[in-house]
């Protein structure tokens, strides 16, 4: 009886490997556009655990029994209970053999696997783009590659790829949970480390910074298969400051980067690194008809602005989306406006503030500031801490100017008594004639008119300017003009009776937003 049943456990077992041979040869032959089903991989490590308790049921003999020191009678019946123990057990292996070879058919196999552009809304799946993810998804199997680098542009779509890619890579089984986390400059350890934790559902119990590394580390350590993505990396991080294992001790996990220059992959010791190149003049062409509606019922001459946008757009998709969108339903004007600003602005901030800092820098400009934020603009605004001491403006203010395609000047009581505000407003209308910068006077409680005929507090200021710079008439009489000429502009006013700041502030905002074409910049970081 028990030689039978050894004999159908033996039988079984044949039967299950030959199985196996067969599910791991169609594993082979399923195409690389295929994902095999997760049924599959599940049945096969079943398989092969169960090949080896099998293998090792055999090793138990019953002359394991005899080590005993004990009597005969003893001995048998130890024998005799053993012999009942294995009959249990063969039973059942031959049960537990049976049942997986009864699922060896699978249904299906395996599926399609979905286009790159199914797992990321908005994602547009240009040729270079899908070149580009199948490249990382290879290199995230390599097990000889731990960290590995992408560099492009800014705006390049680095990383709304890798973002795409770590979905596909979760999909597919590359790995179990996927963590990012946006670096950037100046990086913050505890952010970086809070998103991380997000992405992992990672509860945080000590609160110092090494502390929190070595829990991520744990988390880390305790699952089989994870990705780490940090975005925008500008300089060298220490991996082990944030995750608490080393850069080069990466087992179980691996680490994928975006930078903007491939010397920083070097810095952060890739073992592989991509470039994330422009799109083609056609798929530029194409993702700026998707994003600024213009079709084959779009007038020939808007068309033909359009290209040239497309083309002054430098294959960059996140600088194509952002001037497509704001040109949607926009006269030709509006067009020309933006090709304009696209081939001769070399701007690094779109709006640049000049106020008296006594004045409103905790009121109406800061909320001003706040606001235009949000909204996504880059803004300079000194923070105090920009300017030299002395009676000149110090340069950094001067390039900031010059870098801006949008001043708004915030004229308020007090604004004339500031050299340096005037120094400002001087360069600004500089700018405003010698580079098409847009000038946006705010008369914050105060009268264009005392500004104009240097009323008030005004000609007040002017007086003690006069008798301070008085061996300085050049510049006197440049603030003057500056003056005359900023009055004269059609400004936005706001006196108390005007009603609520909020609401003054919102219009502002909703006119940066209406001209938001006018204010491309090309950032000089982006190389």
């Amino acid at each position: 009886m028990f030689e039978n049943i050894m004999k159908d456990v033996e039988s079984e077992k044949k039967k299950l490997i030959l199985n196996r041979d067969i599910v791991q040869e169609k594993l082979g032959a399923t195409p690389k556009t295929e994902k095999v089903n997760n049924a599959v991989f599940e049945w096969l490590k079943e398989s092969e655990k169960l090949v080896g308790e099998e293998e090792n049921l055999k090793e138990i003999t019953e002359l394991e029994i005899l080590d005993y020191d004990c009597s005969l009678a003893w001995i048998q019946w130890l024998l005799c209970a053993d012999h009942k123990m294995r009959h249990r057990r063969y039973r059942e292996m031959l049960d537990r053999l049976k049942a997986l070879n009864s699922k060896c058919e699978f249904e299906p196999f395996s599926t399609t696997i979905p286009p790159l552009e199914s797992f990321s809304s908005g994602f547009v799946p240009f040729e270079s783009i899908k070149e580009a993810s199948d490249r990382l998804l290879a290199a995230l199997q390599d097990s000889n590659c731990s960290t590995i680098g992408l560099y492009g542009k800014r705006g390049s779509g680095k990383t709304k790829l890798v973002k795409t890619v770590g979905e596909k890579a979760k999909y597919l089984n590359i790995f179990d949970e996927v963590a990012f986390a946006t670096v950037s400059e100046n990086p913050n350890v505890r952010r970086i480390q809070d998103e991380i934790a997000d992405s992992l559902n990672l509860k945080f119990t000590r609160n110092t910074q090494a502390g929190r590394a070595r829990t991520i580390s744990s988390e880390l350590k305790s699952k089989d298969r994870v990705l780490v993505i940090l975005d925008d990396v500008q300089a060298r991080i220490e991996l082990e400051d944030i995750i608490g294992i080393p850069g080069d001790d990466t087992k179980g996990f691996k680490v994928l980067l975006t930078t903007r220059r491939q010397r920083e992959c070097a810095l952060m010791d890739c073992k592989e690194e991509f470039s994330l190149g422009p799109l083609s003049d056609d798929e530029a062409w194409t993702l700026l008809k998707k994003h600024s509606g213009i079709g084959d019922g779009t007038s020939s001459d808007i068309l033909n602005v359009a290209r040239q946008v497309a083309l002054e757009c430098e294959g960059l998709p996140g600088t194509i989306k952002e001037v497509g969108s704001s040109l949607k339903s926009k006269h030709i004007k509006e067009w020309k406006a933006s090709l304009d600003n696209l081939r001769h602005s070399m701007a690094r901030w779109q709006i640049f503030i000049s106020f008296r800092g006594e004045d409103t820098r905790f009121s109406f400009t800061g909320f001003l500031y706040e606001a235009l934020l949000r909204e996504g603009f880059k803004i300079f605004m000194d923070d105090g801490g920009g300017l030299d001491t002395g009676d000149q403006i110090s340069p950094s203010l001067i390039n900031a100017i010059e870098a801006s395609r949008l001043s708004i000047v915030v004229l308020s009581e007090n604004y004339a008594s500031s050299s340096w505000c005037l120094d400002e407003l001087a360069k600004i209308l500089e700018c405003k004639e010698k580079k098409n910068q847009i000038v946006w006077p705010i008369f914050y409680k105060v009268d264009p008119s005392h500004i104009r005929h240097l009323r008030n507090g005004y000609g007040n200021a002017m007086t003690e300017h006069e008798n301070v710079f008085g061996n300085e008439p050049e510049r006197l009489q440049k603030w003057r003009s500056a003056l005359f000429e900023v009055a004269g502009m059609s400004g936005k006013p706001y006196e108390t009776n005007t009603g609520y700041e909020y609401k003054f502030i919102q219009k502002i905002v909703e006119h940066a937003n209406n001209i938001k074409s006018r204010l491309y910049i090309r950032s000089m970081d982006m190389d």
